[in-house]
C-alpha cells in the first residue's frame, strides 16, 4: 500500500480523502482500489462507436422513462395502471418526457468537468450550490448537504464534513450513484487510480453514507468495465457480483445496520449479518443461481428496489446479470419492475449505453424528451445533444 504522501491528490489540498480516511471522518478503508490504474481504452473508438453518447443519453432516456411512475406505484400497481411501459407516459402531473434530477445532476457535472478540464472538487460544489432551487425531486440529503454547503461559502465555521450531516444515517441514497457517469471522462486518455479519488470526493459532495462511498467505487469500474468490452458484447451472469466485490469489498469499513433504519425493511435483509459485499455474495448470488426473477427479487420479499443504496446496488447488480445484452431490455425491466425507477434505469442506461452505444437506443425514446430543465430555456433534449457533442471534442482533444 502506498503512503498517502504518494498519492495524487485532488482539486484542493488542505484536508485530502486520504486524510479524511486516515483521521476515520468518512467511513472508508483505504482499500486496493486506490492503488489500481484501469486498463486502457480506445477512448477515440468510443467516440466513433457512440458508446460515450450511449453512456449519457442512457441516463437521460432511464430517468426519463421511469420518472413519471416513480414513487406512485410499485411494480405491481403500476402494470395493472399502464401495463407493460415501453415509452414515455403521463400519469397524474407528471408528463411525458420529463428529466429529473438524475439527469440534471449527470450534465450539471459534465459542463462544470469540460469547463474545467478535469474533477475540481470546489467548483463542483459552487455550481451546483448555484443551480440547488431548480433540482426535479431532489432528495433531502443532497439538499440539505448543498444548503449546509451554501452557508459554510457565505461565512459559516463548517468543513466540507460538516456539510455532509450525520454520515451514520444520512446520504445513504442513491444519489451519488445516479449522476456518476460524467467522472469517467477526464481520465480515458491517461487512465489513473485517480479516477476513484475522484468517484469518492465526487460522491462526498452530498453523501457521506459508508455504503455510498464504497459502492460509487465500485460501480465507477464496472462502467469503465462497459467501456472496455467489445460493443454489443457486455460481460455476462454473475460477472458483476465477482466485480463489485473484487472492487468494494476491502473500502467497506461498515456492516448492514440493525435496526437496518429504513421501513418497510425488505425480508432477504432481515436478521442479515455482514456487509454490502456479503450480502451480494449470498442473498443476491444464492437467488441468481435458482433463477429468482428481476422482479421478484427487487420486490420487499427479496432486496428492496427503493432509493437506497443497499437496495439500489443490488438491483442494479442484479438487473445487469439478467439483462445486460440488450439496452431495451434492461431499461424496461428496470422501468416496470422496481420502486425507485427512474433512478434504477439511469444507472443501468449509462452502464448498458456504455457498451451499446447510442445505436441501440430507440429513437423515440430520445425524441420523447421534452422537458427544460437541464440549462433553461434551451430544451433538454437539445442541451443533452449539445453536451455529448461536446464530451466527444474533449476526448478527441484528450488523445490526439
Amino acid at each position: 500500500m502506498k503512503n498517502i504522501n504518494d498519492r495524487q491528490y485532488g482539486f484542493f489540498s488542505n484536508e485530502p480523502l486520504f486524510d479524511w480516511i486516515a483521521q476515520r471522518r468518512i467511513g472508508l478503508a483505504d482499500g486496493r482500489a486506490f492503488d489500481r490504474t484501469p486498463p486502457r481504452v480506445d477512448a477515440s473508438g468510443l467516440v466513433r462507436q457512440g458508446r460515450l453518447s450511449g453512456m449519457l443519453w442512457g441516463v437521460a432516456v432511464g430517468d426519463a422513462l421511469g420518472h413519471s411512475t416513480e414513487w406512485k406505484h410499485d411494480p405491481a400497481s403500476r402494470n395493472r395502471d399502464h401495463g407493460t411501459i415501453v415509452d414515455h407516459l403521463t400519469d397524474g402531473t407528471t408528463r411525458a418526457g420529463r428529466v429529473s434530477d438524475d439527469t440534471q445532476f449527470t450534465f450539471w457535472m459534465l459542463r462544470r468537468l469540460l469547463d474545467d478540464g478535469a474533477f475540481q472538487f470546489d467548483h463542483l460544489i459552487g455550481d451546483w450550490v448555484q443551480r440547488r432551487g431548480s433540482i426535479v425531486g431532489a432528495g433531502r440529503n443532497t439538499v440539505a448537504a448543498l444548503d449546509r454547503h451554501q452557508r459554510r461559502l457565505a461565512g459559516e465555521p463548517l468543513d466540507y464534513i460538516d456539510c455532509l450531516g450525520d454520515l451514520a444515517t444520512e446520504g445513504r441514497g442513491n444519489g451519488a450513484l445516479m449522476r456518476f457517469a460524467p467522472i469517467v471522462l477526464p481520465h480515458l486518455a491517461n487512465p489513473s487510480s485517480q479516477l476513484y479519488v475522484d468517484a469518492v470526493m465526487a460522491a462526498l459532495i452530498t453523501h457521506g453514507n459508508p455504503f455510498a462511498l464504497s459502492s460509487i467505487v465500485a460501480m465507477t469500474d464496472l462502467l469503465w468495465q462497459m467501456l472496455l468490452c467489445e460493443k454489443g458484447e457486455p460481460p455476462t451472469g454473475e460477472f458483476y457480483f465477482n466485480r463489485y466485490i473484487e472492487m468494494a469489498a476491502d473500502l467497506e469499513v461498515a456492516c448492514i445496520p440493525s435496526p437496518y433504519g429504513n421501513e418497510p425493511v425488505p425480508r432477504w435483509y432481515q436478521n442479515f449479518h455482514g456487509n454490502l459485499s456479503d450480502f451480494i455474495d449470498g442473498p443476491v448470488r444464492r437467488a441468481f443461481r435458482k433463477g429468482v426473477s428481476f422482479r421478484d427479487a427487487c420486490s420487499l420479499d427479496g432486496f428492496g428496489s427503493r432509493a437506497d443504496v443497499l437496495q439500489t446496488v443490488p438491483a442494479v447488480l442484479y438487473l445487469m446479470a439478467c439483462h445486460a445484452d440488450s439496452f431495451e431490455s434492461t431499461i424496461i425491466a428496470a422501468v416496470n419492475d422496481t420502486k425507485d425507477n427512474d433512478t434504477i434505469a439511469a444507472i443501468a442506461g449509462a452502464l448498458v449505453g456504455a457498451c451499446h452505444g447510442r445505436s441501440a437506443i430507440r429513437r423515440r425514446w430520445i425524441d420523447g424528451i421534452t422537458s427544460t430543465s437541464i440549462f433553461p430555456p434551451e430544451p433538454d433534449g437539445a442541451s443533452i445533444e449539445s453536451m455529448v457533442a461536446a464530451a466527444e471534442g474533449f476526448v478527441i482533444g484528450a488523445v490526439s
